[in-house]
């Protein structure tokens, strides 16, 4: 922007996602994500030109100003984000609800992905572990772009320097510890592995698996599970009102109840399985204590009467998070498939947003690819649908502009239908680490007629079409 007025004149600037409910021009600056976007810009007394201090996230600018001090041709908006190929990426389909869906996640993570995986561009504009397993996931397939989803796990592999356990912000200064992020930094290592094909930067970055490992091991009880993790935040899901009322005291994060409870151990069993996986594939021996922590977590959280899991070892409370975490990671017998299923289907996803990437994937992963649809193209309250009908375009912090106090409207952690449509519901994932082998298992629903989906990968672009219950796939060498 471009103005010209006398010394000392003011400009007031005003930025935010949303306009004052009831007008057509007033923007709300006091934002909900708890940002203030009111900024005083003081003239010289010649030409200027705005330089602004940082970048913002907004839709709307409201500018005040004396009479013929500025100029409105001058006014532009820079567009920020990670390069993108816009065409690196297409998905198309007969159903209008599933597009809308698509179309905010997508959003959410092309403008949320900056110079890292933010949490959000606007109030936090930080890096974190746990939203990394769902927006790294997601901009792996809408980039076709591996390099910053490997400079995330280099981030967070360098700050064992500070904890071995990790922290869960990277890079930054923000000393914040999250247990359950901790423990998904193995999950994400043996994405990456997956999507490139790079055995050398898994064998580097294995002894940061195994110290993750090694540091939770000193909370273990007899039975091999965990308590009393007191170091870090036992975050469960975030906002608290969204934890389906788990049973335990978490009262904030610097406050951990006594006792064993099962999203922690979910996590912890989750991070040994996986990391046993990368000792498979690395050729390194090891004692396998897997079996045995999945005994122990079912032994100490099986609740009989309702055939689910409970939350602690105190109570029979069962939110969706003690079932749909352990279903997730393995831990869940056949035998308690239908009550899970049962669950889901009574509460839907009241949860987290960033929690649907383990309640949608662990459904797919027994097959119920029918009830993850139907959550996808949801229209209740808790429903990315319920975004688009609150006017987003981008994917929220939380289901709805209510949900959380100070809730940002552009939180890419809410983008888990983008691998969900394409891994899940196309059914389109590598076979074999660096797509030297491709899986392609359809599962798209009868009311679908047409999708098509064409997606970059290590080893070239794969494009696929649905028509009619009829598929084909087309496999390039090269990108």
């Amino acid at each position: 922007m471009a103005a010209k007025g006398t010394t000392g004149q003011e400009v007031i600037i005003k930025a935010g996602e949303e306009l004052i409910e009831g007008t057509k021009d007033k923007v709300r600056y006091q934002m909900r994500c708890n940002c203030n976007y009111k900024e005083t810009w003081i003239l010289s007394g010649g030409n200027d030109i705005l330089e602004q201090y940082d970048y913002k996230g907004f839709r709307y600018v409201e500018v005040e100003a004396p009479e013929g001090v500025i100029n409105p041709d001058s006014f532009r908006a820079v567009v920020r984000h990670y390069p993108l190929d816009e065409n690196a990426c297409k998905f198309e389909s007969s159903d209008p609800l599933l597009n809308e869906v698509w179309r905010i996640c997508r959003n959410g993570v092309k403008y949320g992905t900056q110079e890292a995986y933010l949490d959000c561009p606007t109030r936090e504009k930080g890096q974190y572990i746990g939203d990394c397993t769902v927006t790294g996931h997601s901009h792996i397939y809408i980039s076709g772009d591996l390099r910053l989803y490997k400079k995330a796990l280099i981030d967070f592999a360098n700050t064992r320097n500070i904890c071995p356990g990790l922290m869960a912000v990277a890079p930054g200064g923000k000393m914040q510890e999250i247990a359950d992020y901790s423990l998904q930094w193995p999950l994400q290592l043996l994405t990456y592995y997956k999507q490139s094909g790079d055995i050398k930067f898994l064998k580097e970055m294995y002894p940061v698996a195994d110290g993750i490992i090694k540091y939770f091991e000193k909370y273990q009880r007899d039975d091999g599970l965990i308590e009393n993790v007191k170091e870090k935040w036992n975050l469960v899901d975030w906002p608290q009102n969204l934890r389906d009322g788990y049973d335990f005291d978490l009262s904030s994060s610097t406050s951990v109840g006594d006792g064993c409870h099962n999203v922690i151990n979910a996590f912890y069993c989750g991070a040994v399985k996986i990391v046993n996986e990368i000792r498979e594939i690395l050729g390194i021996e090891y004692n396998d204590s897997f079996p045995q922590l999945k005994e122990s977590f079912f032994k100490a959280f099986y609740n009989k009467e309702a055939n689910l899991f409970a939350d602690s070892t105190v109570t029979k409370h069962t939110a969706l998070h003690s079932n749909i975490i352990p279903l997730f990671f393995g831990l869940v017998p056949e035998e308690m498939y239908g009550s899970v299923v049962e669950l889901v289907k009574k509460k839907g996803m009241h949860c987290g947003v960033y929690i649907t990437y383990f309640l949608l994937k662990g459904l797919a992963s027994i097959g119920e690819y029918e009830l993850v649809y139907k959550l996808l193209t949801s229209e209740d309250e808790y429903s990315w649908l319920n975004m688009v009908r609150e006017g987003g375009t981008t994917c929220f912090e939380a289901w709805g502009k209510e949900h959380k106090w100070n809730t940002s409207l552009c939180h890419p952690w809410a983008s888990s239908p983008i691998s969900v449509i394409i891994e899940d519901i196309a059914g389109l994932k590598p076979a074999k680490p660096g797509w030297e082998e491709i899986q392609f298992t359809p599962h798209i629903p009868e009311n679908v007629d047409k999708l098509s989906l064409e997606i970059n990968t290590v080893r070239g672009r794969i494009a696929l079409k649905w028509e009619n219950g009829k598929s084909s796939i087309n496999i390039f060498d090269n990108i």
